[in-house]
């Protein structure tokens, strides 16, 4: 069963802020679509990172735990069926928008799910610093890349995003 949506959850408001810029949702659907990596679980990395806190392997397996069957059982087969409608030879325009529609929702499930887990979690302590944000979040991404068989980041990745920490720390 799904958990209940949490009424403000900072992990999803990161989320919309981060994914809305043209050149991150690219860089994120292309690890999605040519390595397979889990857009929310990437996105995770970035905020735990943006709040100064690093994740270590066991953080990266339990966070993939928390989120596998709601993920594999609906976000997945939502997923699939979106792109069967968006590839169709058959218009299907209002169906793919309600399927669309329906996809973020889960999408929104997952990230609580994650969120009700990593807050509820004893986590390392907050960095003030900006670049040494940077570095965490960076740490981040490169371990669960390597979990996924992504190939590395470059310095210069536009998932690695400087944010003010006081608005997405909450």
């Amino acid at each position: 069963m799904a958990a209940p949506k949490r009424p403000d959850n900072p992990f999803w408001e990161f989320s919309l802020a981060h994914y809305s810029r043209r050149e991150v949702a690219e860089a994120c659907l292309h690890l999605q679509d040519a390595y397979g990596v889990n857009i929310n679980l990437l996105l995770f990395c970035c905020w735990t990172g943006s709040r100064g806190e690093k994740l270590n392997k066991t953080q990266i397996h339990n966070a993939q735990r928390v989120i596998a069957e709601w993920d594999k059982q609906v976000v997945q087969r939502l997923r699939q069926l979106r792109r069967y409608l968006k590839d169709s030879a058959f218009s299907a325009g209002q169906i793919e928008k309600s399927v669309r529609e329906l996809e973020l929702s889960a999408e929104r499930v997952v990230q609580d799910m994650l969120a009700d887990w990593w807050l509820g979690e004893p986590s390392a302590n907050a960095l003030t610093c900006d670049q040494e944000i940077l570095g965490v979040q960076k740490a981040n991404l490169e371990l669960f890349l390597s979990q996924a068989g992504a190939p590395s980041l470059v310095n210069q990745s536009p998932l690695l995003w400087p944010l003010n920490r006081p608005h997405f720390s909450a």
